[in-house]
């Protein structure tokens, strides 16, 4: 009997082993097929079968990529960064609009150091030509330098990604490399000109999914959704079911918000912060959005030593913080004047963390995970409409989610001066 007991546990091993290769495989063709699928189980099996599934195909990818990586056989490169469609001129580039405003109104913070200057009155004919008479040459807005964040050619490199209509730069893009056991792995970064740029949240169709009575369109309002306006759009959060945390929009209260949870938040007058709740921030009438999930990586500087803590009722029924997937997060300058998304592949948790302790961010928290959901697009105009680019090349799943209406929950931007264009 003990024999066959031996025997029957080896077939059940083997069994498992070759069912995680094949949906790893799936994993990295369809990824939208093995997204449906873990879907399926959760509802048949419940939240916690699936999550052990999803585990072991993750780690036994990750253990392959990690021995071919020590055999030679794969090689520590630098992202295929996704080519930005350059603008064409007369499409959908009219001026921004004067009517209502969406989520977030226009900026009216001041503009801290770094940014351009306001424009100033030129000399008149009357008035001595004088060195001291003539304007400033507007400094150029660039995120903070960085150093000692890996080992790849480019690593750190702030390149031009996005800009506005008045040529000025309001997003750049880089990578860093933060998990020193796995050296293939890195994390691309886009850091944001707040006060260039408008964030907006929308509510996805279905999540989060809510009891509370609000109209869901899950896509960009007509008045954003053109070339002279939208500028880009990432994922917003987990599922509901993964954790119930707290999301607001126009006033409503979707899921109540959980105390000292991370949370993003979006204000009358623009301004954006990222904190916990209840401390860093709190409900106010000036609060137009907000969307948590789980506590902060990053809290005041500092890394969130409860990031190596796997509890599913902090962090979400769902993929453990050791497994390594694509994550997503987005952070926060100490000023408030920079927003900086992060996504890579094979992430842990806690990377992710380091990756935003390398941008030397005041406040940050993660965001969806999973290559199926963790998306950054960018959008021009073209003959037969926008036309959506992504972040990364690696970057899978629907290419035009962002343009239609969106079961899932996301951010997206807007350009303040009122047109949109790539960087080349």
């Amino acid at each position: 009997m003990q024999i066959k007991w031996r025997g029957g546990c080896l077939i059940s091993v083997l069994v498992v082993v070759v069912l995680a290769i094949i949906g790893a495989t799936i994993l990295e063709v369809r990824p939208d097929l093995a997204a449906q699928g873990i879907d399926l189980i959760r509802t048949v099996a419940g939240d916690e079968a699936a999550a052990w599934l999803e585990n072991t195909v993750f780690s036994i990818k990750d253990m392959v990529q990690h021995e071919a990586y020590q055999l030679g056989l794969v090689h520590a490169s630098a992202p295929s960064w996704a080519a930005v469609p350059s603008a064409i001129p007369g499409l959908a580039l009219s001026p921004r609009p004067t009517a209502a405003p969406s989520a977030t109104p226009a900026l009216t913070t001041p503009t801290p150091e770094g940014t351009p200057a306001p424009a100033q009155t030129r000399p008149t004919a009357t008035m001595p030509l004088s060195p001291t008479a003539l304007p400033p040459t507007p400094t150029p807005w660039q995120p903070t330098p960085l150093s000692d964040v890996g080992t790849m050619d480019g690593a750190g490199q702030w390149s031009p990604y996005l800009t506005d209509s008045a040529g000025q730069v309001v997003a750049y893009r880089t990578f860093v490399q933060p998990d020193p056991k796995r050296p293939y792995v890195y994390a691309a970064v886009v850091a944001i000109n707040l006060q260039a740029t408008q964030l907006h949240f929308v509510l996805g169709t279905e999540e989060p999914v809510s009891k509370v009575k609000i109209a869901r369109k899950g896509a960009i309002p007509a008045t954003d959704l053109q070339g002279g306006q939208l500028l880009a759009a990432f994922n917003g959060g987990f599922k509901a079911r993964h954790g119930h945390f707290g999301a607001m929009i126009d006033g409503v209260t979707v899921l109540p918000p959980i105390e000292g949870f991370g949370t993003i938040a979006l204000y009358q007058d623009g301004r954006v912060q990222i904190g916990a709740w209840g401390t860093d921030i709190t409900d106010s009438p000036n609060l137009v959005a907000w969307r948590q999930n789980g506590p902060l990586l990053i809290e005041h500087g500092t890394i969130n030593p409860h990031t190596e803590n796997q509890t599913s009722q902090d962090w979400g029924i769902i993929l453990k913080g050791v497994t390594a997937v694509e994550r997503s997060g987005v952070g926060i300058s100490a000023d408030g004047s920079t927003l900086y998304y992060v996504a890579g592949d094979s992430l842990i948790l806690p990377r992710l963390a380091s990756a935003f302790a390398m941008i030397h961010v005041e406040n940050a928290m993660q965001l969806d995970i999973n290559a199926i959901y963790v998306r950054f697009d960018t959008f021009q105009a073209s003959p037969s409409g926008l036309v959506s680019s992504p972040l990364l090349d690696t970057m899978k799943g629907n290419a035009q989610r962002y343009l239609h209406a969106w079961p899932r929950d996301f951010f997206y931007l807007t350009a303040i001066n009122g047109t949109a264009t790539g960087a080349q």
